[in-house]
């Protein structure tokens, strides 16, 4: 269970082996106290401020569970234990991955194909649903994708795939204006399909980040996207195969389909700019959550997309130290409806 917290000064303390909420009077109103076995919380998420005793901290490591602090697009930051669990293997193979051009590019092809892959599929999958002719699109974009095996081991090559990537979403995002009309993809964009769309990949980032130190790796320690300054460089490269199923999947069609109240679940904060409001930011944390915790055919097993993510991450730092091969995960089979072929 995800344990999300987002009522203003919410106290987070423990009693036994139960993390106890207690909120803040409203309107002289009190509310009851929550209280959660620790045993069935996975992950404690709070996005606003709060009062978190040392107790209810050091509660949530005894027995796994992270704590992050939730921003609008990405995490502030997360309680992490001290707790080595063969870190120094992990992250020294890690290094050694990412300062070679010829692993870093063999990984990276791996990665922009699953991507574009899903991609693809999803824009197969609309033209079926919603019976328009997305052909240009996908063809376009299966014909760019060709080209991915022919990229050579160079720092170059690594330019060449993020322009193909690029490519690729160009025509996915094209494809997805033939069924509504948006004013394009923008990473910071604050109309409403943008300001949406960034905070689901807000929690995707979150439960990426999770599953990396739950892997012993080092979120900023890159192998496709840039590093820098501040960047998590490794949670970009991983959220990219799971980008479609958990996010895309689930609040295209809210806009597509018309199920999400434009005036309610949104609140303006300059003339051109918007964001969720309280009841906007509900329905996508429910919506994700429950794609989090549906099941997926997965390597021979029925695991949660939850799972799944852990399972890659721990599969990518076996990569890594070259006990495993590494094998992206595929979204394609969960849609319903027949692929376009």
């Amino acid at each position: 269970m995800d344990l999300i917290i987002n009522v203003f000064g919410t106290k987070v303390s423990c009693t036994k082996e139960r993390i106890v909420l207690s909120f803040p009077k409203v309107d002289g109103v009190e509310r009851e106290q929550e209280e959660y076995p620790i045993r069935q919380i996975e992950k404690i998420t709070i996005f606003c401020p709060v009062s978190l005793t040392s107790s209810a901290i050091l509660l949530a490591w005894k027995f796994d569970v992270d704590i992050s602090f939730q921003g609008y697009l990405k995490p502030y930051g997360r309680f992490v234990s001290s707790d080595p669990k063969g870190l120094a293997a992990t992250r020294r193979a890690q290094l050694e991955t990412a300062i070679s051009t010829e692993k870093t590019i063999a990984f990276a092809k791996l990665i922009v194909k699953a991507k574009c892959l899903n991609q693809i599929d999803y824009m197969c999958y609309w033209a079926g649903k919603y019976g328009k002719n997305l052909s240009p699109e996908i063809q376009q974009a299966r014909t760019i994708l060709e080209k991915v095996d022919t990229i050579p081991a160079t720092e170059k090559g690594k330019e060449m795939l993020r322009g193909i990537e690029g490519h690729i979403a160009t025509r996915y995002y094209y494809a997805l204006r033939k069924l509504f009309i948006f004013n394009g993809r923008k990473n910071q964009g604050r109309d409403k399909f943008n300001s949406t769309l960034n905070y689901g990949y807000g929690f995707m980032y979150n439960e990426i980040g999770k599953a990396c130190f739950g892997a012993g790796l080092d979120p900023t320690l890159g192998i496709f996207h840039a590093e820098g300054y501040g960047k998590a460089s490794l949670e970009y490269d991983l959220v990219e195969e799971f980008r479609v199923t958990m996010v895309d999947s689930v609040i295209f069609p809210l806009f597509i389909e018309d199920k999400i109240d434009r005036e309610k679940c949104f609140k303006r904060t300059s003339e051109y700019s918007f964001e969720l409001s309280k009841k906007g930011k509900a329905l996508i944390q429910k919506v994700i959550l429950t794609r989090l915790n549906e099941k997926f055919p997965w390597k021979g097993q029925s695991l949660s997309l939850k799972a799944i993510i852990k399972e890659q991450s721990r599969s990518i730092a076996k990569a890594f130290q070259e006990k495993e091969s590494y094998t992206p995960f595929r979204s394609h089979f969960k849609f319903n409806m027949p692929l376009i072929k």
